[in-house]
């Protein structure tokens, strides 16, 4: 694809696949995001995915994935950035159960430093979860996925309604009341989500869950969660 050799597959997402590659020019390991092509992929789509790269490119941090271009190789778009050797905390958590307080600590200290330079700089990640903070095999925290990023900006007169068609793409497990509910958000909500994200990770299961995302939806709005002490049984 271009100037990669796409080497293995590592995963899909709601919208894109995720190859390893390499490129052969810089003999640099990345990863590849490529938009996957369906009858049903709009213009609205390819925007969405430009502003993910726009979005991360623009922010600098040891705990946020380094973007190195967007491209778009006969029609086929994709995103380079900086391969991760690890896996998602989704995936610590299933391999391993829920996490220690010193980790979880270490987890929200680096996430948090990541969202402040992304808050200062005018961009809202939107999907906070498990699955988007990636943990190295050395064990650094990356946050990943900027794909419902909203920036912003007073001359980008299609952000409002990137935004509008961002609203149903969040994780209802892990989206603010503000959010759920179709609201302007800014990073008070990614906090909210970093907050649902270390409940799962230290509890080993999130503090609210339904079949029916509308039901979830609900829950977070008028609901309280059990205590942490006693969701970890201690």
């Amino acid at each position: 694809m271009g100037d990669y050799q796409v080497l293995r597959r590592l995963g899909s997402g709601g919208m894109a696949d995720v190859y390893a590659a390499k490129h052969l020019k810089l003999r640099r390991d990345a990863a590849l995001k490529v938009l996957r092509r369906t009858p049903q992929t709009s213009q609205e789509d390819l925007q969405r995915f430009e502003r993910e790269a726009q979005a991360a490119a623009s922010l600098n941090h040891p705990s946020i994935v380094q973007v190195y271009e967007i491209g778009d190789h006969q029609g086929t778009h994709f995103i380079a950035q900086e391969l991760i050797d690890g896996s998602n905390l989704k995936q610590c958590l299933q391999q391993s159960g829920q996490f220690t307080a010193k980790d979880g600590i270490e987890i929200l200290r680096c996430v948090t430093e990541a969202l402040v330079v992304a808050h200062k700089a005018g961009v809202t990640h939107r999907d906070i979860k498990p699955e988007n903070i990636m943990r190295s095999g050395d064990g650094a925290i990356k946050v990943t996925d900027f794909g419902l990023a909203r920036v912003l900006s007073n001359t980008d007169a299609s952000a409002a309604d990137l935004t509008r068609a961002g609203l149903t793409l969040g994780t209802p497990r892990y989206m603010s009341p503000e959010q759920i509910q179709g609201h302007k958000v800014d990073g008070r909500s990614d906090l909210y989500s970093l907050g649902v994200t270390l409940y799962h990770l230290l509890a080993g299961q999130p503090p609210f869950d339904a079949e029916e995302p509308l039901a979830l939806a609900v829950k977070h709005l008028h609901e309280m969660p059990q205590p942490l002490d006693h969701a970890r049984g201690s």
